[in-house]
């Protein structure tokens, strides 16, 4: 039986920035190379894994000679990819280029002039400057676009040979083959819209056809050349296209391609008295959701691997610490994926790639040699993790962490528009909302203090319902924890201790900045005392977190948005706004 793919990818290293006008510093492929030294290399290996991934475009890695105006860089990205590949090697670690093909090309580029005849469907995009331009899609429904996915596949089989292979997402995400961006899509604000398809030529054809055949294309390439590289193919969205499980995809795939599947995508809970749709990574749900195994087993019938796509460490749940404690269900994920055989798992995105108890954990837990009980596993790990602690009482820590997320009030919405990852910062006042938005979770956009975008199907009542539930259960857990890891000098002990003291705060501040935003759409002056009693509660829990954001630079940093959400000296003057209002008021 071949190991296990065990993925993970450095927080040292920036996943690319998406510009109007790219340009090659930008782009991981040139940049991993100084991100993953041999002591960051040796650290992740040491972690219980064996690849990486880095984020590539195929256009500018390769030459596929088709179009000449790609690819003018991709000796020099070849070149410093081989070193990567070379120094990973040496630490037991494969590299795997995760990849969206074909890639879109600005609408504007000088490249259209001479191939209007693979133009296609034309969309809107805003890079991560805020520039708003069009992406024009590389319509693979012509004869060469086809042949620049496979000889572009093949000349970087054949020029970067030492590669694990590729990680392949063929819809959402940036614009690439015509459907990619189109079907029934999902905003941000957790709703459906049916986006039309333009292209005279994908839109006679079924966007499963399209997808099935963008893979197979950069499949073939690579197999001319090489056989051992792995070809893994994201099921991401594919629900933009047709209801899940996507059946009419899998089948269509080559047997040698490698499924990746969305652990927890497609599952429910009960939340707030409602079952709740899980769209997105999430640690206060165990998976593996129906739509996972429904996708298993169309896979499996069709004689695919599978693998598990996850996010461990951390998620949108609350992304500006290093992990979200909740041990009790990392063991679910970890055995579920040991217990059903899997190929293996990439365990992070772009963020939740920090190096804690989870990742230690999970891999620990999926080995099956702890125990195949939940609370005896935590235990035996725990004992191992932190030295001399009182494992019992760190394992009924972790499940009340657990049972305390229950209530984390999950949907698109709030995940993507919620104040939870820098609520610290967000700004309060006693009369009505300003109207400014709290703005996305995941960037670094001007903060407001109106939170509409992220009710969802909650109402505010909800939300604050979820927070007292969770803070109350948060706090009693991590009564315990400090007990338990009091007898225990190790290192660890002090930054999982930390990082659970952060999440209590962060949840508590959010709870706070909801009970005042309840105030404020209704705003009248008899709510003053009402605002005092909040704003006095959330000075105190700034007070007390402050000395830790001041000490451990893990805190506050998005590493999505390559920049902290929160830090010290932000915290210091919202204290001194707090104090300013509570002394006029």
């Amino acid at each position: 039986m071949n190991e296990a793919i065990r993925i993970w990818r450095s927080p040292e290293s920036a996943f690319g920035r998406t510009l109007r006008i790219s340009k090659l510093q930008n782009e991981e492929t040139f940049t991993a190379i100084d991100a993953y030294s041999d002591d960051e290399l040796k650290r992740i290996s040491n972690s219980g894994f064996n690849a990486i991934w880095i984020h590539g475009n195929l256009n500018h890695v390769a030459q596929s000679g088709v179009f000449p105006e790609l690819g003018k860089d991709a000796e020099i990205h070849q070149k410093r990819m081989n070193a990567l590949v070379e120094r990973a090697g040496r630490h037991g670690l494969k590299v795997f280029m995760y990849c969206q093909p074909p890639r879109a090309i600005n609408a504007e580029d000088p490249f259209w002039k001479n191939n209007s005849d693979v133009a296609g469907q034309i969309e809107p995009f805003t890079d991560e400057a805020g520039q708003e331009f069009h992406f024009r899609c590389l319509c693979s429904s012509t004869k060469k676009v086809k042949e620049h996915l496979r000889r572009g596949a093949k000349s970087l089989a054949e020029n970067v040979p030492g590669l694990g292979g590729l990680i392949m997402i063929t819809a959402s995400e940036y614009p690439a083959h015509c459907w990619s961006r189109r079907g029934r899509v999902m905003g941000a604000d957790g709703s459906f819209s049916d986006a039309r398809l333009d292209c005279p030529r994908c839109s006679k054809r079924k966007p499963a056809e399209v997808v099935s055949e963008v893979i197979k294309l950069v499949r073939d390439g690579i197999r001319d050349v090489n056989k051992n590289w792995k070809i893994i193919a994201w099921n991401w969205s594919w629900s933009f296209y047709m209801p899940p499980p996507c059946a009419e995809i899998i089948k269509a795939l080559p047997k040698d391609v490698i499924m990746l599947v969305d652990f927890e995508r497609g599952g429910h809970k009960m939340i707030a008295g409602k079952r709740r749709w899980i769209d997105e990574y999430s640690l206060s749900y165990a998976g593996p959701s129906e739509q996972f195994q429904e996708s298993l087993k169309v896979a499996r019938d069709s004689g695919l691997e599978v693998m598990a796509k996850l996010q461990f460490g951390t998620t949108h749940e609350l992304a500006t610490v290093p992990n979200i404690p909740v041990l009790g269900n990392v063991f679910a994920k970890a055995d579920a994926v040991r217990r059903m055989g899997l190929a293996g798992f990439m365990g992070c995105w772009n963020f939740g790639n920090m190096v804690t108890a989870n990742t230690a954990g999970f891999n620990a837990f999926l080995s099956g040699k702890l125990s195949e009980n939940k609370e005896q596993a935590l235990s035996a790990f725990a004992a191992e993790y932190f030295p001399s602690c009182d494992a019992s009482a760190v394992t009924k820590a972790w499940l009340k962490f657990g049972e305390a997320m229950d209530s984390y009030p999950f949907c698109i919405p709030y995940l993507y528009s919620g104040p939870t990852n820098f609520a610290f910062i967000l700004p309060t006042l006693p009369g009505p909302l300003s109207g400014n938005p709290v703005g996305r979770s995941w960037l670094l956009d001007e903060r407001g203090d109106d939170m509409a975008a992220a009710l969802g199907d909650y109402s505010v009542d909800e939300l604050a319902s979820c927070f007292e539930k969770m803070t109350a259960l948060w706090e009693d857990g991590l009564s315990v924890l400090r007990q338990a890891l009091s007898s225990c000098a190790h290192l660890h002990a002090k930054a999982e201790l930390n990082t659970a003291v952060i999440c209590w705060h962060s949840f508590r501040s959010a709870l706070n900045f909801i009970k005042i935003y309840r105030l404020r759409r209704e705003w009248d002056k008899s709510m003053i005392p009402d605002y005092l009693a909040i704003i006095r509660d959330e000075l105190a829990n700034l007070k007390d977190l402050l000395p830790i954001i001041r000490e451990d630079p893990r805190f506050g940093y998005h590493i999505e948005a390559h920049g902290y959400q929160y830090d010290a000296e932000r915290l210091s003057q919202r204290i001194s706004e707090l104090d300013q209002q509570i002394n006029s008021l």
